[in-house]
């Protein structure tokens, strides 16, 4: 099976590589005016969970969506819960989420109670603004919202100048997403309302409430497992978008 998977990735690769020279003059000429760089620099691609963990280690943590419903008590119970992850690594972990059924799941099941019931889209608990977090988890959470913007609005209003913000997004140009439209299709989840670029996504974050620190792509893996050099060398194809920004209000 490893020996398969890898002729998998090596045609990939080199069909990637045949793409990348067959489209080449769609991206030159008049259609050049149309691309944008991304505003970062020494961009990589991570294994996400690793990174996530790595940016949190000793950090004080406010953590939305923790819980992953509606598969929270599977991910307890085979132990990929992100949450649970990063209460071995954080210097304090708090978790927000709007689904009462999953706190009372995850509570039952790990006795933890630094957690928190709020609607992000609403207004932020008075013990999620007084934890006084350094960084704001905001993984695989924007896509889900109808209006996200409203959403960084809230967040903006309710966190001090320096706070910073994790965020990770589904990645529009994903190789998933590549290949599901060659086959005249779509992969996407069935609750997520957007997709995203790092050209949107720092739209959305804009650079008048917001300083942009890091910008990276990442893959859905679990801990430990290594970008193969596919992906290493097509880091824009990755699974999605990995950003940490600054709140300015300076």
């Amino acid at each position: 099976m490893k020996f398969l998977n890898k002729i998998n990735w090596a045609i990939t690769w080199g069909a990637l590589e045949t793409l990348k020279r067959s489209l080449k003059k769609r991206v030159e000429g008049e259609n050049k005016s149309w691309l944008k760089n991304v505003p970062a620099k020494n961009i990589s691609i991570f294994n996400r969970v690793d990174f996530i963990s790595k940016q949190c280690h000793e950090k004080k943590v406010l953590h939305i969506g923790f819980s992953d419903y509606p598969y929270t008590v599977a991910k307890i119970k085979d132990k990929s819960l992100l949450h649970l992850q990063l209460k071995n690594t954080t210097d304090a972990l708090m978790g927000l989420d709007n689904n009462e059924n999953a706190l009372q799941q995850y509570k039952q099941l790990t006795n933890d109670d630094s957690i928190v019931l709020g609607d992000i889209m609403e207004n932020y608990p008075l013990a999620a603004i007084n934890f006084k977090p350094a960084i704001i988890l905001l993984s695989e959470v924007l896509e889900h919202l109808q209006d996200p913007y409203k959403a960084v609005d809230i967040l903006y209003n309710s966190f001090v100048d320096g706070t910073k913000v994790l965020v990770t997004v589904p990645n529009y140009a994903a190789l998933d997403n590549i290949a599901a439209s060659v086959h005249k299709t779509e992969t996407i989840h069935p609750h997520h309302c957007w997709h995203f670029s790092p050209f949107t996504l720092c739209r959305l974050f804009d650079d008048k409430r917001f300083y942009l620190e890091q910008l990276h792509f990442g893959m859905y893996y679990q801990p430990g497992k290594k970008i193969n050099a596919v992906m290493n060398n097509y880091p824009y194809n990755g699974d999605c978008i990995m950003a940490i920004f600054l709140i300015n209000k300076t």
